[in-house]
């Protein structure tokens, strides 16, 4: 079992040594139709017993970037936060 924080990984030394990071992807496991449709019935199933919880995401003008960046590096919020011009 793992524990605590990974060692920090500086990609600039990686890459100069030719290496690089790679993870796993969703349609790496989803590799045909009856999988993925079998996890979207599973996912609609939570959303329709009101267990999947989606919210809104937080809205600044486009003016107000400066604001939006502020909240989004102060870690208060875990929604999407969008720029609107």
């Amino acid at each position: 079992m793992m524990q605590g924080q990974p060692s920090v990984v500086d990609p600039v030394t990686m890459m100069s040594a030719s290496k690089s990071l790679m993870t796993g992807d969703l349609w790496d496991y989803l590799t045909d139709q009856m999988s993925r449709q079998a996890r979207f019935e599973k996912l609609f199933a939570y959303h329709v017993v009101g267990n999947l919880l989606v919210r809104k995401p937080t809205v600044f003008a486009l003016a107000d970037g400066r604001q939006a960046h502020e909240l989004m590096e102060s870690g208060q919020s875990a929604r999407k936060i969008v720029l609107k011009p």
